[in-house]
Formats: C-alpha cells, structure tokens, sequence
C-alpha cells in the first residue's frame, strides 16, 4: 500500500497529513515531523512516500479554514481504528465550525449514551487534528476538557488557539472560557 505524507505551511505553522489512495490517515497541526512520523508508523503500515502534491485540496482547505471561513473538511478518509473510534470521529467530524458539542452529547449522537468517558478515549485518540475537529469537543459543563490527551498548559493553549480562530473565544491568554459560556456554542 502507499502512503503518501507531506508538511504543509499554515499561518499557524506545519501541519503534517499522510494519505492512502483512498483518504487521509493522519493529520497533526500541532508538532514535529519526527513525531508524526513515529506515530504514522505504528497506525498505518506502509512505506512513506513523500509526496506534497497529494495534499493540494487539504492545503486549500487549511487556508480557508485559516482564513476564518467555515470550512468543513469535505475529503475522503482511511482511518484506522475500532468501529466505535469510526462513529465517535464521524460524529465530530459533523460538529460544524465555530460550534461545539459535549463528550456525553457524542456519545448520545452515536447511539451510546452511557459511553461519554469512552467517548472521550475515542476523541483524544482521533488521528485527524482539525479536520475531524477534536478541539470542537468540550465537557458538558462548559469546562474546555482535554486536548491531544492531555491536560498540560500546552495542550490547552493549543486547544484555545483553535477555538479563538473559530470565534467560539475571545484570545487564548489567561482562561478565557471561565469568561464565556461555552455551553451557548452545543449543537
């Protein structure tokens, strides 16, 4: 099987994605090649081919979605995972720009509404940052949750970062969701 990878300028640095003939495997905003790599490794098998023409349509995508447009990521996808991973990532992926939705909500949108904490397994293990748009996913709440699988200042900021540029917060400094009620944003 190929698979193809590229690292693609944004505004807000590189983001790595790697692609079958099929779809996208992995995407990753936030990181270095090395460790995008490694994990691409252990998800997909398969030799890597450097290949940045394959990325043109997400490239478009990532500057509209830079550019502040509601962007909806309309590409194909090979993911790899357990069908439960399948719908929860499915149903994240449909949570529309500049909204969010709770990890309780996702687990009634697949039909499983006793799965919230799986749910939240499933989410931090979504291997298509952005696209599939994880960041959109917050505790019922209101609270922001975790981001990447991780709870660290770091992790948080990038997850604030994503939700300034959609406009759901006002900057990324200090805690601006204490500030906003965020349960106003739910689908």
């Amino acid at each position: 099987m190929k698979l193809y990878y590229a690292g693609i300028k944004t505004s807000m640095g590189t983001v790595w994605a790697a692609a079958t003939d099929n779809g996208l495997v992995q995407v990753h905003a936030f990181g270095r090649e090395e460790s995008f790599m490694s994990q691409l490794k252990r998800r997909v098998k398969g030799e890597p081919i450097h290949d940045p023409s394959k990325f043109e349509e997400l490239r478009l995508q990532l500057e509209s979605w830079n550019d502040g447009k509601p962007t909806a990521f309309d590409l194909p996808f090979d993911l790899r995972g357990t069908e439960f991973q399948k719908k929860v990532w499915k149903a994240i992926h449909d949570i529309p720009y500049g909204r969010l939705s709770s990890y309780g909500r996702l687990a009634e949108a697949i039909g499983n509404p006793r799965a919230a904490r799986a749910v939240g397994n499933a989410v931090g293990s979504n291997p298509c940052g952005i696209v599939i748009p994880c960041h959109r996913v917050i505790w019922s709440n209101g609270g922001l949750g975790g981001f990447r699988g991780g709870y660290d200042d770091e992790s948080l900021d990038d997850k604030r970062r994503l939700l300034v540029k959609e406009g759901v917060l006002p900057r990324v400094e200090g805690f601006p969701e204490r500030e906003v009620d965020l349960t106003g944003f739910f689908v």
